[in-house]
């Protein structure tokens, strides 16, 4: 009798090198966003294009991540993953060294667009790769917690490289980058181990199964929304209640160290308490850590608020992607996870933008509750996708009769 398979793959799927490969090859989705806040004022001051331009670059970067990712649902099933990889790393690298040499608008924009969709398409492949762990919450807190220790290297060089190269410099770093994680892209999966065999039609998708993964999808957008709302302005709330600008930039960086702490969690922890309850009580936290910070706050709230909610937010992320790796039976879903967080983080600063009032922050942190409330409530709703609680329905993505 042939075997399942997920049986087939389990091995290599959940192998140290899947695993190492998977974690390094999800950083590069977002290197390029670490640093375009430092990126869009070189557009203007070195290449002299206008911060409407600019803002156009920087955007083209976020949509790139954006495509690709809803694009990985066309060929996650069918295209082996270590090609989709190189393909994607290598649009990535070609990209990024062309803009280096763009002083152009045009040249520019589509050297960006190039890049990001590259660069998407490689963090596509590891969202699906990590996907198929056994255990994906400590797989995805450990792909976390590499992105997040990569953001403080690439944000303590980058002044450096500007200052020595000017913004070439930076494409180069991304290029060079982009090269570096290729190297382990062999001990990938090739392929998702709950794809139909070869011979057998794929399943049809299942509205049972479908639902759930939709409310995590969903659930994943409003949460990024509230923490990129909070995120955003956090520096502006620290200001508004009177702190230094040295004093804010030291908490911020604690707040981000700390979220290799979040990233960790899972693997320090190893399955206790399933998937869904760890969510849940994060975000019931995090909410706790955004209201906490409003109005005029003392130092040490400030300082406290940040720091937790940078671990928490990581920490949280790594269990709603294993939540929706669980409940994607088929492999078809778990690839949209990078889209609904962009599409988060994209709606929530501009929602809370919209209601800032001259000085006064308070309804950022007011909308960022609203939002993580309101994602609470939708994965309350994907949980039920998981059945009845239990070892194998809670805490791991072992297949399911």
């Amino acid at each position: 009798m042939a075997r399942s398979p997920s049986r087939m793959s389990h091995g290599q799927r959940d192998s140290r090198g899947a695993l190492a490969a998977g974690a390094l090859l999800f950083s590069i989705g977002p290197a390029a966003l670490m640093v375009m806040p430092m990126i869009v004022g070189v557009y203007v001051d070195e290449l002299g294009f206008s911060g409407r331009q600019a803002g156009l670059l920087a955007s083209v970067d976020a949509t790139g991540m954006f495509v690709a990712s809803l694009l990985g649902m066309v060929w996650v099933r069918t295209l082996n993953w270590r090609l989709a990889a190189m393909l994607g790393l290598g649009g990535a690298v070609a990209g990024n060294l062309l803009a280096a040499g763009a002083h152009e608008f045009t040249l520019m924009l589509a050297c960006r667009a190039l890049a990001s969709l590259g660069a998407g398409t490689a963090f596509a492949a590891a969202t699906a790769s990590l996907a198929e762990q056994s255990k994906p919450e400590t797989a995805f807190g450990i792909g976390l917690a590499v992105e997040t220790l990569l953001t403080m290297v690439v944000m303590a060089l980058s002044a450096g490289i500007i200052e020595w190269q000017g913004i070439a410099g930076i494409f180069r770093m991304l290029a060079l980058l982009a090269f570096v994680v290729a190297l382990p892209v062999g001990w990938l999966p090739a392929r998702s181990a709950k794809t139909a065999p070869v011979g057998q039609p794929p399943p049809s998708p299942d509205p049972a199964t479908v639902a759930p993964v939709a409310a995590g999808l969903i659930g994943t957008m409003l949460f990024y929304a509230g923490v990129l709302g909070f995120w955003v302005y956090l520096e502006r709330i620290g200001q508004a209640a009177g702190h230094s600008n040295h004093l804010i930039g030291t908490i911020l960086a604690w707040s981000l160290a700390a979220g290799v702490l979040g990233g960790i969690g899972p693997a320090w922890l190893h399955g206790r308490g399933g998937i869904a309850r760890p969510n849940l009580l994060a975000i019931l936290l995090l909410m706790a850590t955004v209201l906490a910070a409003v109005g005029k706050v003392t130092l040490p709230v400030f300082a406290l608020s940040a720091i937790v909610f940078g671990a928490l937010w990581v920490f949280a992320t790594a269990y709603q992607a294993a939540l929706i790796a669980t409940l994607d039976r088929n492999g078809r879903y778990a690839v949209l996870i990078p889209a609904a967080q962009g599409a988060g983080a994209m709606i929530g600063p501009a929602a809370a933008a919209l209601l800032i009032q001259g000085d006064e922050y308070v309804a950022v942190n007011l909308i960022a509750a609203a939002f993580l409330a309101v994602s609470l409530l939708l994965f309350r709703v994907a949980q039920r996708g998981l059945g009845p609680p239990g070892p194998v329905a809670l805490s791991s993505n072992q297949p399911m009769e």
